[in-house]
């Protein structure tokens, strides 16, 4: 089965390090270690949540990140699409450059009932509900 991509991976595990409520700085190389991403990797990542809203950043001595709003508010299909961008949610299965209603491949419908689920799925999980498998040690695998 098809899964969103690494990148979806790394934004929820950095957003899960930093301050539940959105009060507190974190700084990007301490997401980077506590997650084990690659800070240039993360540092795209971010950006890409910055500019969805989802954290913002303040530069300079006491400077480093938060969530915009607290991690309870924060659903899984908005950093899905902040990630991925909307496309995510209309693209063919297989890759078919012009599958649509209209001229549907052959796993249209199945997808089409499937991404509606895992959609769905996105959208009433929180960010705080993800904090609990961080917390208990998720993190990205060591790279060799």
């Amino acid at each position: 089965m098809i899964s969103l991509s690494q990148s979806m991976g790394y934004a929820v595990l950095a957003l899960a390090q930093m301050d539940p409520l959105g009060r507190e700085l974190v700084l990007a190389a301490d997401v980077a270690e506590a997650a084990n991403i690659p800070k240039p990797y993360l540092a795209k990542v971010l950006a890409r949540l910055q500019a969805a809203g989802i954290v913002s950043g303040k530069r300079g001595q006491g400077g480093g990140l938060r969530l915009t709003r607290p991690a309870s508010a924060i659903t899984l299909i908005e950093v899905a699409d902040a990630i991925e961008g909307e496309g995510w949610r209309t693209a063919c299965l297989l890759g078919i450059p012009g599958c649509s209603e209209g001229k549907p491949c052959p796993m249209h419908d199945y997808w089409g009932a499937a991404r509606a689920e895992i959609a769905a799925r996105l959208q009433s999980t929180t960010l705080d509900r993800v904090r609990d498998f961080t917390e208990a040690g998720w993190k990205m695998p060591e790279t060799a």
